[in-house]
C-alpha cells in the first residue's frame, strides 16, 4: 500500500469534494470476507451512500484508488 495516514486523509477528503450533492464517504474496507485463505483478499472497498440512501462502491488494489475511483464512477451524476 506505501500510504500514509496523512496521505489516506487527504485522498478521504478529496474524494468527499468530488461526490454529487448530497452523497458522502461511508466506509472504507479491506475486501476479505473472512480468515479462511480463499476468503482473503489484498483489495480494498469504498462505499458511498447518497441522498435516497443509494450506495455506491468501488473496488481497487490499494485503498487511495479504490476512493479515486469511488468518485470518479460518480462523476457526471445529476448535482443538486
Amino acid at each position: 500500500m506505501g500510504a500514509t495516514s496523512p496521505d489516506l486523509t487527504t485522498a478521504w477528503h478529496e474524494t468527499q469534494a468530488r461526490l454529487p450533492a448530497g452523497w458522502t464517504v461511508d466506509s472504507l474496507r479491506c475486501a476479505s470476507s473472512g480468515l479462511d485463505p480463499v476468503q482473503r483478499s489484498d483489495d480494498w472497498i469504498a462505499v458511498a451512500v447518497g441522498p435516497g440512501g443509494e450506495e455506491r462502491r468501488h473496488r481497487a488494489p490499494d485503498p487511495i484508488a479504490a476512493l479515486a475511483g469511488l468518485a470518479a464512477s460518480l462523476e457526471g451524476a445529476t448535482r443538486a
